[in-house]
């Protein structure tokens, strides 16, 4: 096997593992502050903090660990954020209230970015003729692992509790972590060069292009991320008073089904018909059927929705990675990933924020228009300010 797909590979397995992990946590945390932590008041706001300010640090940090991977190399940026993943989980299991709940968000955002470095290193060790279906077969890694990680963790939740699954996923991010320490292979000379991140930021910020891709993702990330705060209790409500924490983790889990099954097809068609048509056309398409998942009376109805939606926006993840390749030169796109993850993390950070307030202030249900008008504005952005701005990709010679 070439050395490039042997990576590929292997970086898939990595973050399939590391999506799980994430999985098997996220979605339950609303139950974790009611039940474990004593929060009554404001269980949704609570909610939406936490994935907010892990997303505000990591926003400020992902640039910083993005260029530091372009001068020291990303498997070694990959490593260090596995290792401090894995002590967040071990901490995580420990905590005693939200406040400390908190903290540990805060060193997440802060020290971590496993998966959006592993995108990177595809990104850079991939030749270019073949980016295209590396990083769509990478990002079905994360949401393969998000179809297991919630049915797993709600399996968990209700027969050990959930801190104990914690302390599972700290097991198995160190696994995954000893995965690439051990078998990735990436061929990087270190440069003596002194490290300037502000000064390699504002370069990259000067490629107005990608200025404008990375506001794709800002908009692609919060439409998605609004729902989180709510979701898991709104679905318990749909299938019933006593529904097991596995069945409402199984539904929430179903457009990491949908990605896996539609990403590849919406590679294909963007090598015909271009990435900007295809993002949008996702984009679109996901936010009418987004709309619906607010009028549902029943999980099935919900399941149904949340599959279909999760097929078109299926298209929107790899073709954003696939338009950095496009749009900036190779050595310059660890920066680049990491100034991406910034924006997904912003998006992930107004996302929960927004959908906890609406869901404590106004109710559940609003939440789903918000996140249709997002996910068309989106599209309506990529159709008529990206597209027109970006050109063919030239032929590599790698």
């Amino acid at each position: 096997m070439e050395g490039w797909r042997r990576n590929v590979s292997l970086l898939w397995v990595a973050v399939f593992i590391a999506s799980i992990c994430w999985t098997m946590v996220m979605p339950f945390m609303p139950i974790f502050l009611e039940e474990q932590l004593g929060v009554v008041v404001g269980v949704a706001a609570w909610a939406g903090l936490l994935s907010s300010v892990n997303s505000g640090f990591n926003a400020a940090m992902a640039p910083v660990w993005g260029a530091l991977g372009d001068r020291f190399g990303r498997k070694s940026m990959m490593l260090r954020a596995g290792f401090f993943l894995t002590l967040a989980y071990l901490l995580m299991a420990f905590v005693t209230g939200p406040y400390q709940l908190l903290g540990v968000r805060v060193m997440i955002g802060m020290l971590t970015g496993f998966i959006p470095t592993a995108t990177a290193l595809v990104g850079t060790t991939t030749p270019q003729e073949h980016l295209g279906k590396a990083l769509s077969l990478v990002a079905t890694a994360s949401p393969s692992g998000s179809i297991l990680g919630p049915l797993l963790g709600g399996v968990l939740a209700d027969l050990v509790g959930l801190r104990y699954t914690m302390l599972v996923s700290a097991g198995m991010v160190g696994v995954a972590t000893f995965l690439v320490l051990v078998a990735v292979k990436e061929q990087f000379t270190p440069t003596q060069q002194k490290v300037n991140i502000i000064g390699d930021m504002g370069e990259m910020l000067k490629n107005r292009v990608f200025l404008t891709v990375l506001a794709t993702t800002v908009l692609m990330m919060t439409a998605q991320a609004v729902m989180e705060p709510v979701l898991v209790p709104y679905i318990k409500g749909l299938i019933g008073p006593g529904a097991p924490n596995w069945l409402a983790g199984a539904i929430y889990s179903l457009p990491g089904i949908a990605f896996v099954v539609a990403a590849p097809w919406w590679a294909n068609l963007a090598e015909r018909v271009g990435y900007t048509t295809t993002v949008a056309a996702g984009l679109a398409i996901g936010a009418a059927l987004t709309i619906p998942q607010a009028f549902v009376a029943s999980g099935l109805g919900m399941g149904g929705f949340r599959l279909a939606a999760g097929l078109a926006i299926a298209a929107v993840t790899p073709g954003i990675a696939a338009l950095i390749t496009i749009v900036v030169p190779r050595e310059q796109r660890g920066r680049a990933f990491g100034l991406n993850q910034s924006a997904f993390a912003v998006g992930n950070m107004l996302g929960p924020l927004l959908g906890g307030l609406i869901g404590d202030r106004v109710g559940t249900v609003y939440v789903f228009p918000v996140a249709a008008s997002l996910l068309i504005s989106g599209a309506v952005w990529v159709r008529f300010v990206l597209a027109p701005r970006v050109k063919p990709p030239q032929p590599s010679a790698v």
